[in-house]
C-alpha cells in the first residue's frame, strides 16, 4: 500500500510539475514589419496598439525613427487581433490581425501604409473596379471598396472627392463613362453608410498621367483601364 501511494504521488508531482511547465513556456507569437508614409513611402516614428478581439489593449510600442520598423511579442496563437493608430498627421486606420494556430513560436511580418490626413492627398485605389467601356462594378469589387468604407468611417470629419480617369484618349463616351464610374463608386459608399454630402465626384476626360496606357509591345494583351482615386478635400 505504501509502495503504490508513493508511485501514486510521483505520477501526480509529474503531471503538476508538467501542467506548470507548460504555462511557464506558453507558445507565443510575435509580429513585425515597418510603418510607412503611403504616399511618400517614407518611414514613419509613431505609436503601434495591438488589442484583442474584446478590444482591450495587449501592447502598445513605437516604431523606430530610422527605419520604420516595429516589433510586438507576446500574442496568442489563432487569436484575432487589430492593429490600430491614431496619429494626428494622419488617417485613423484600424488593421485586422488574425493569426495562425500553432504549438511554436513563429513571427508574423505586417507593413502598415498610413494616409496622411491633408487636403489634396490621392488615395489611388490599386484595383480594377470596372470592365473595359463599362461603368457597372465588377463583381468581388465590393470586398476591396470596403476597405474606404472602413477609412471613411474611422475619419467622419474627411470629405473626398471620387476621381475616374478614361479608359482612351480623345474618346467621345469618356465624359459619360467616367462621370458614370465615379458616380457608381460614389453610390456604394453611400449604400454602406458614408453620407452623401461627404462625397463629391468628377471624371476626367484623359487617361491618368501616373499612369498611361502603355506603348509599343507593352500594349499588347490585356486592355488598359482608367484609373480611381479618393482625393481628399476636406478634413
Amino acid at each position: 500500500m505504501k509502495k503504490f501511494t508513493i508511485v501514486f504521488a510521483a505520477i501526480s508531482m509529474l503531471f503538476i510539475t508538467n501542467n506548470l511547465y507548460s504555462q511557464l513556456v506558453k507558445t507565443v507569437v510575435s509580429v513585425e514589419g515597418e510603418v510607412y508614409d503611403a504616399i511618400t513611402h517614407k518611414p514613419l516614428s509613431l505609436y503601434v496598439e495591438v488589442v484583442n478581439a474584446d478590444g482591450k489593449r495587449i501592447q502598445k510600442v513605437q516604431s523606430n525613427s530610422q527605419d520604420g520598423s516595429y516589433f510586438i511579442t507576446g500574442l496568442t496563437p489563432g487569436g484575432n487581433f487589430e492593429i490600430r493608430i491614431a496619429e494626428l498627421d494622419y488617417m485613423k486606420q484600424y488593421f485586422p490581425l488574425s493569426l495562425p494556430n500553432t504549438d511554436k513560436y513563429m513571427e508574423y511580418s505586417k507593413d502598415i501604409n498610413l494616409i496622411p490626413k491633408k487636403v489634396g492627398t490621392k488615395i489611388l485605389i490599386p484595383i480594377k473596379l470596372f470592365e473595359s467601356g463599362k461603368s457597372n462594378l465588377k463583381y468581388g469589387s465590393d470586398l476591396f471598396l470596403k476597405d474606404y468604407v472602413d477609412l471613411l468611417k474611422l475619419n467622419p470629419t474627411v470629405s473626398v472627392k471620387i476621381m475616374s480617369f478614361a479608359d482612351e484618349n480623345n474618346s467621345s463616351k469618356n465624359p459619360d463613362l467616367t462621370n458614370q464610374r465615379s458616380a457608381a463608386i460614389k453610390e456604394f459608399l453611400i449604400q454602406n453608410g458614408i453620407e452623401g454630402r461627404r462625397i463629391t465626384t468628377e471624371g476626367i476626360l484623359t487617361t491618368d498621367p501616373a499612369f498611361p496606357p502603355p506603348l509599343g509591345k507593352a500594349s499588347k494583351g490585356k486592355k488598359y483601364l482608367g484609373t480611381n482615386y479618393l482625393v481628399v478635400e476636406g478634413l
